[in-house]
């Protein structure tokens, strides 16, 4: 057994693994194959590893997508990303011939050291209700539900006359987003502020994902005079089907039908770049935005938690 870094002669294993080993988001989502492979041409371009080169020398680098080799085949992988508190962990995968020899744990424990000696107190991740398996095991390694979400879904949006947002709803500013922040944090249970609070800078729309995925991102908030009570982005990507929506953010003096409207101005610029549907996520904890989204035709589809431990050693 060999733990390493993603190598670009993964690449097809490793979307061949996504595809197959995550019906459920994959039903949603809808990888295409040939904006997975634009992906990792622009990841592997000569000033992007140059780039990440340097930051994985001082150590900075943003992510680590692991590998566990076996045999010299791809066993399992994970990608561990960096938020303010916490490394956050995403698709960890085994592959079915491979499983129960303790590979997912080994590839937590290496997520759990970066994690630390990145100076973030955490780990968390998430997982589908639906997985026992996995839940399992993240209980056995001291994992806690900190909060619980739903993936939901509009089915086929039809692309709307483009017409002028209501005089509440405006385009997103850069300034907008400290108090945004403020309205997001408040409105999240405790733990998640302390594990995973939201900053200013997670409402830009110029992120290394953004450029890596080729994203096109718009965003709107409410502001009836007195600055930002409500936010939603839409962005749209070659890498999946489906377009998303971030969880709306709406404060507590916006009114239901106005929220909804905001939801359904993103929804409409998205339509016109015609996803096969549109997916979002909000937490139980935000009653405000799950009926946002209701209202503008989404429907629950798959429900899952974020669960979180410490990064120090066992």
């Amino acid at each position: 057994m060999k733990l390493r870094e993603f190598r670009r002669a993964d690449a097809a294993r490793f979307y061949a693994l996504l595809k197959t080993e995550f019906p459920e988001e994959e039903a949603i989502l809808g990888m295409r194959p040939e904006g997975f492979q634009a992906v990792i041409q622009r990841l592997y371009r000569t000033d992007v590893r140059l780039l990440l080169g340097v930051l994985r020398a001082v150590r900075r680098s943003p992510f680590h997508l692991y590998v566990v080799e076996e045999d010299g085949a791809i066993a399992a992988t994970t990608l561990l990303s960096f938020a303010p508190r916490a490394g956050f962990v995403s698709t960890v995968v085994v592959a079915p011939e491979f499983r129960r020899r303790g590979f997912a744990r080994q590839l937590l424990a290496a997520a759990r050291r970066e994690t630390a000696r990145r100076g973030r107190p955490y780990l968390a991740l998430r997982v589908l209700e639906s997985n026992a398996p996995a839940r399992a095991l993240y209980d056995s390694l001291g994992y806690r539900s900190i909060d619980r979400h739903q993936f939901v879904v509009l089915e086929a949006p039809a692309p709307a006359a483009a017409t002028a947002p209501p005089g509440a709803i405006r385009p997103y500013r850069r300034s907008d987003a400290g108090p945004l922040a403020e309205i997001a944090n408040r409105a999240s249970p405790e733990e998640v502020r302390n594990v995973l609070p939201m900053r200013p800078r997670d409402l830009g729309s110029d992120s290394w994902a953004d450029r890596l995925f080729a994203a096109e991102t718009a965003a709107w908030v409410v502001d009836r005079g007195a600055g930002p009570e409500a936010h939603v982005s839409a962005t749209s990507t070659p890498t999946t089907e489906a377009g998303h929506l971030s969880t709306p953010i709406v404060g507590p003096s916006v009114d239901p039908n106005v929220a909804a409207e905001l939801v359904r101005t993103a929804v409409a610029w998205l339509a016109a770049r015609r996803p096969a549907r549109v997916v979002s996520t909000v937490s139980e904890a935000s009653a405000a935005a799950h009926r946002a989204l209701e209202e503008a035709g989404f429907h629950d589809a798959i429900p899952h938690y974020t669960l979180c431990r410490s990064s120090a050693p066992d």
